[in-house]
């Protein structure tokens, strides 16, 4: 019972970090070709750090001191440019096929860690990763020379969030919550506010500033009920529920811009979320692996 408890839980926080995701998109969609990208990102890191930076250094047990620092730099820098590839696709892409293109990292994880770690992917994960690649020829559509460079750009958000993700794993064992968010959103609002600062741009209205506080606020949540969901249930069973963005996001493009996905982008999407699916639920001995590794 006390198991079926935490499922509930958990997919409940899924739910609400995917819904945060998919509305913080938005907002970044709304204003993305009023401001830089890079104030975007400050507010959003700047809002969270805000929100966070009580809970976390009023724990007793927190230490600034960490092991590998190296490998927090490389987590930090990667979590930030694939925040950034997001922020300035939206401004081009439907949100449904950035948001679509940002959730294949978990097929780049198992390259990632194979790259960098040596670790063994077993074959039916290495069947789904195909599966889910297939997909993405079809999402990124060749024909249109500036969608499709967008695209790519959303894949490559991909491909910086599994590095994070494969980082965090691996200083996860040896590091607190509190210690890899404190860093993630400290190094991150000074980083992205040195940039905003040089291409600071003064919002002309109330309703964009309302919008800037929207994009924190959201991003906030996204990263609370993420980390909940992940803490209260099995990660196999909670990672497909990232898929549930895209979905929020498709309702958002339709609701709000009148965008109904191609047939193209329908069946890449499907390819991918079944490729994801037997990428994550094969694939977690390989999580293990990355746990236990200190390379």
């Amino acid at each position: 019972m006390e198991r079926i408890q935490s499922l509930k839980l958990g997919l409940l926080y899924g739910v609400i970090s995917a819904f945060s995701f998919a509305t913080m998109s938005v907002f970044v969609k709304k204003i993305g070709g009023l401001l830089p990208t890079s104030q975007l990102i400050f507010f959003r890191f700047a809002i969270s750090l805000m929100i966070l930076l009580p809970w976390i250094i009023t724990d007793k047990t927190f230490r600034l001191k960490v092991e590998h620092p190296m490998q927090y730099v490389v987590r930090i820098l990667a979590g930030l440019m694939a925040l950034f590839c997001v922020f300035y696709v939206v401004k081009f892409l439907p949100l449904v096929d950035a948001l679509l293109l940002n959730n294949t990292a978990p097929l780049f994880v198992p390259l990632i860690a194979w790259a960098l770690l040596g670790a063994k992917t077993p074959k039916k994960a290495i069947l789904g990763i195909i599966i889910g690649f297939l997909g993405v020829g079809l999402i990124l559509n060749p024909g249109h020379e500036i969608l499709s460079f967008a695209s790519v750009i959303a894949l490559a958000s991909g491909f910086l969030t599994a590095l994070a993700i494969v980082q965090m794993r691996i200083i996860s064992k040896s590091s607190s919550t509190k210690q890899m968010l404190f860093y993630y959103f400290m190094i991150s609002t000074l980083a992205s506010g040195f940039v905003a600062a040089l291409q600071w741009e003064s919002p002309e209205s109330s309703e964009i500033w309302l919008f800037l506080l929207a994009i924190g606020v959201f991003g906030t949540s996204y990263q609370i009920f993420a980390t909940l969901s992940y803490a209260t249930a099995p990660v196999r069973l909670m990672s497909p529920l990232v898929f549930l963005i895209v979905v929020f996001g498709g309702f958002f493009d339709w609701l709000i811009w009148d965008y109904v996905p191609n047939l193209f982008t329908l069946l890449g999407a499907i390819l991918v979320i079944i490729g994801t699916i037997i990428t994550v639920y094969f694939g977690h001995k390989e999580i293990d692996f990355l746990k236990n590794n200190q390379r």
